[in-house]
């Protein structure tokens, strides 16, 4: 056998596992709603306390945090907590706060350096001071719905420990923005296909869980060593027999206007998270991808007839038709910048996939972390007080 052929066997063998994949997860995308809402069986409505972490003036800030204070939900409370004592983002939310007098609503200073992760340092406070069991985190980017947080309820049935959602991206602006809102989507179909097969994953977007569950599984201090806290929590809970699952709604996540740098700090903070706390599946992150796909193609195109220019280019047009025609069975965003953005979504996946294996370094809210050691050294106790502004 040539070198030649075995290149050309190898890269059918991957074409095909790859196109397997991914036909698997359109369909588990599709049928994830119908799956979860089955399972989801839930009919009591305990009281909430939903923890809100907010620091910067994302796209669609006003309306994410106006949407947990419109929840169709007999008792719940809503705590915001801030690093900073004052800061436009925290005038928007008293503001907010005052608009919504029926809704027990308290705005906190939370600043500590317990954590890895700024967003859990910024929870600490909160979540010391929350009335209830049953605790709710919401990022500030992500939009509730009305019936939300009774469907995350719904889903928190026996032996379930950790209720998460799915972010599906809406109204990206320019190419960068477009870009994000394809790798967000991709990513989407793949976990509502786990969804769809009853497994559940950390994601950090939308929480609810029990504190004194959490407490079980080692409370705090377990999610502080590293900047996934929601990967913590997950494999804390599951330390105690408790499992993780899907909504059955997505949750909305405002992309609004984006710069490459900003999504490539991101995409890579993500990366080496992965790689660092989920060693047996991130070097299999290619398999879910086209572009070495289409790569395997143009190595197999002996064995198709194919040229390996016509075989590299058909398959990742293929590829771009069958996720447009999910998308839009999905409902999700389509756009005229939507072949320019697969094709940039995939050049920086990869980008980024290779450079998450050599370093452990991320940026996060403008600052730079060690995804193991934070940005500081841990130890000091957690100060808070609520604000009055």
């Amino acid at each position: 056998m040539t070198l030649g052929m075995l290149a050309a066997i190898l890269g059918a063998l991957w074409l095909a596992v790859a196109v397997a994949i991914f036909l698997f997860t359109g369909l588990g995308a599709l049928l994830q709603p119908w799956l979860q809402r089955r399972r989801a069986t839930n009919a009591a409505r305990p009281p909430v306390s939903a923890i809100l972490p907010i620091k910067l003036q994302n796209p669609g800030f006003e309306e994410a945090q106006a949407s947990i204070l419109c929840q169709s939900y007999p008792d719940y409370e809503v705590l915001f907590g801030a690093a900073e004592a004052s800061s436009p983002v925290l005038e928007i939310v008293q503001k907010l706060k005052l608009a919504h007098p029926g809704v027990a609503a308290r705005i906190m200073q939370s600043h500590c350096d317990l954590a890895v992760s700024p967003k859990l340092n910024t929870l600490a406070a909160p979540l010391a001071a929350a009335m209830h069991d049953f605790i709710l985190t919401k990022d500030s980017n992500i939009i509730f719905d009305p019936e939300t947080l009774a469907g995350y309820m719904q889903s928190f049935t026996d032996g379930v420990g950790l209720v998460v959602g799915v972010p599906v991206a809406e109204r990206p602006e320019g190419l960068a923005g477009h870009i994000e809102a394809f790798l967000l989507n991709g990513h989407a179909r793949l976990l509502l296909t786990a969804s769809a097969l009853n497994k559940g994953f950390g994601v950090g977007k939308a929480m609810l869980f029990r504190r004194s569950d959490l407490a079980r599984a080692g409370g705090f201090e377990a999610m502080a060593y590293t900047l996934a806290e929601d990967t913590a929590i997950s494999k804390g809970l599951a330390a105690v027999g408790l499992r993780t699952v899907f909504a059955h709604k997505t949750l909305r996540q405002i992309i609004g206007r984006r710069t490459l740098r900003e999504i490539y700090d991101r995409q890579l903070r993500w990366s080496v998270i992965r790689r660092a706390h989920e060693p047996a599946t991130f070097p299999l992150e290619p398999l879910v991808s086209p572009l070495p796909a289409a790569i395997a193609a143009a190595f197999a195109a002996p064995l198709l007839g194919l040229s390996a220019l016509s075989a590299f280019a058909l398959t990742l047009f293929v590829w771009f038709c069958c996720e447009i025609l999910i998308a839009w069975l999905k409902g999700w965003e389509i756009s005229i910048f939507s072949p320019l953005a697969f094709i940039g979504r995939e050049i920086l996946a990869l980008v980024v996939w290779l450079r998450a294996w050599t370093t452990d370094d991320v940026t996060w809210a403008n600052g730079r972390f060690d995804v193991f050691n934070g940005a500081q050294g841990a130890g000091a106790s957690a100060a808070s007080r609520e604000s009055g502004i």
